[in-house]
This record gives structure tokens, C-alpha cells and sequence, in this order.
């Protein structure tokens, strides 16, 4: 038997579904042309969230929100937030990712669990605290909110290149300001600003990206 391993790209795209998982992460693109005329509808949107929602989180706290903007006028406010990004009003709507800084969900998930049987209660009570501890310490927590929410985002991203959108991540905005006038909890923090809706057109080729050989470091830095 030769100890030669295929390439994995060779090995992936057998699979038709793997091919078009992979297809959709190598050709999504950011951009700023949107069709202003276009509108993303409710089925749409909601979609969109729910594919979010199926991103993993630690310990399946689902520690995330999402504040969806589309009323003008109120489009209007969140491109000053955002230091005048004129493509979140063509786009038509706009997502503010959120994240949350404490363990809120705790108490549901963790008895989702035992229902589940994937934990006895004892064991999940004893996660629970470990979990609500660690959100205690205000850097992890804010911590925390960032990495589970913008793994959120990055799932919002790809359904939204999947379903022929366009959709643009940003983290250039006013955070105090988005969070007063979206009107967020003091515990829930914006993580992300999204915006997305029907392309107006194709985007300039893609800058060059650092390659593998350059990025790659192997068992250690």
C-alpha cells in the first residue's frame, strides 16, 4: 500500500456537497455594490439568522443577537454610526451582530443537556458554574461575546453568498454610540456590523492573500 496520502483538495471535491462548501468560502467576497432598488424580505432575513444561529458556541450558550436595521431613516442613523459606510443604506438592510458578556442563557442550555441525556444533572450544574464563573472575569466575558458572535457572523456570511447576496462585515463604527441607539442591554456588547442585500454588481478582482507556506507554523510559532 503506498504511504502517499492524496492531496485534501483532491480528497474534498469528490463530494459534491464538500465542493460547493468549499466553492462558497473561496469565491465569497465583500464588496460595496449593492442594488438599491432590490429589498431582502422577511423569509430572507429570517433564513439568514437561522443559519446563523447553527454556528458553534462554548458550551452551546448561543451568547448572540442580532438587531436588524432596513427603515431609512433609521439607516440613516447607523451610516453616521459608522462613519459615513454609504453601502449599509444601498445594501437596504443592516445587521448588528451582538454578543453577550454574561452567561445568560446558562440555566435554558445546560437543562437542554440533561434533557438531552448528554449530561446527568449533577455533571451540568457542576459545568454551569464552571461557565457562569468564567463570564464572571469582565475581560473573558467580553471575550467571549467577540469570538462566539463572530463566528455567528462568519455563518450569516456564507448563507448570505449561498442564497446570491452580498453581504459585508465591518467593524469601523461607533460601538457606544450603535449600542445607545439600537438600544442594547448594558450586559450584550455589538460585535459586528453587517451589511447585506442584493448585489448591484461584481466586485474588482480579489487582493492577494498571504499564502499558506507564509501563515502555517507547525507545532510551534
Amino acid at each position: 500500500m503506498s504511504s502517499e496520502q492524496p492531496a485534501v483538495e483532491e480528497r474534498d471535491v469528490s463530494n459534491e456537497k464538500t465542493f460547493e462548501a468549499i466553492d462558497a468560502i473561496r469565491t465569497r467576497r465583500s464588496g460595496h455594490d449593492f442594488d438599491p432598488d432590490a429589498k431582502l424580505d422577511d423569509e430572507t432575513l429570517e433564513a439568514l439568522i437561522r443559519d446563523a444561529t447553527l454556528a458553534p458556541s462554548s458550551y452551546n450558550l448561543q451568547p448572540w443577537e442580532f438587531v436588524a436595521v432596513q427603515d431609512e431613516e433609521r439607516l440613516d442613523r447607523v451610516v453616521e454610526l459608522a462613519y459615513g459606510q454609504e453601502h449599509l443604506r444601498e445594501a437596504g438592510t443592516a445587521i448588528l451582530v451582538v454578543g453577550h458578556t454574561e452567561a445568560k442563557t446558562a440555566d435554558r442550555v445546560f437543562d437542554e443537556w440533561v434533557e438531552a441525556g448528554r449530561m446527568d444533572e449533577a455533571s451540568a450544574e457542576q459545568t454551569k458554574a464552571q461557565s457562569v464563573e468564567m463570564y464572571e472575569d469582565e475581560r473573558f466575558g467580553r471575550d467571549y461575546a467577540i469570538r462566539n458572535a463572530s463566528l455567528a457572523a462568519e455563518n450569516l456570511l456564507l448563507s448570505a453568498h449561498a442564497r446570491g447576496l452580498k453581504a459585508t462585515p465591518m467593524i469601523g463604527f461607533d460601538q457606544e454610540g450603535i449600542a445607545e441607539y439600537l438600544g442594547l442591554p448594558d450586559d450584550e456588547i455589538p460585535v459586528m456590523l453587517i451589511s447585506i442585500g442584493p448585489s448591484g454588481g461584481e466586485e474588482p478582482e480579489r487582493l492577494p492573500r498571504r499564502s499558506v507556506d507564509e501563515v502555517l507554523h507547525r507545532e510551534s510559532y
